[in-house]
């Protein structure tokens, strides 16, 4: 029985431990004004780079959209990794978070934030 109960939990840790957990990413773009300052627009950046500190943050990368159809745009995306969904409501709830949603807000055209898993 013991020999059973044993080969059953190798088994079961096999499958388990052998399964690929798949990364949560949240993007985040966000569009300015256009008479944003590139200060103004920094401080932003700033702000986003510093939810990196958050222990539910496993990964990090922004950079500037390109828009060939509207070159002046000033827009930036901003992808946030995490280990599971569940880690983006404490994300979302964090006091880091909810201060920085503030930053920026009077320069800032539009937000749109799109989760997915990676395949």
């Amino acid at each position: 029985m013991k020999a059973i109960l044993f080969a059953s939990l190798i088994l079961l840790s096999l499958t388990t431990f052998g399964q690929t957990v798949k990364p949560f990413k949240h993007a985040v773009t966000i569009t300015f004004a256009a008479n944003a300052t590139d200060a103004q627009i920094q401080e932003v950046d700033n702000s986003f780079q510093s939810l990196t500190k958050l222990a539910v943050v496993k990964g990090y990368e922004w950079g500037k959209v390109v828009d060939p159809k509207d070159p002046t745009k000033k827009q930036h995306v901003y992808i946030f990794t995490f280990d599971r969904e569940s880690d983006l409501p404490i994300y979302g709830q964090s006091k880091e978070h909810l201060a920085h949603i503030k930053v920026g807000a009077d320069i800032t055209i539009s937000v749109s934030a799109l989760d997915y898993f990676v395949q």
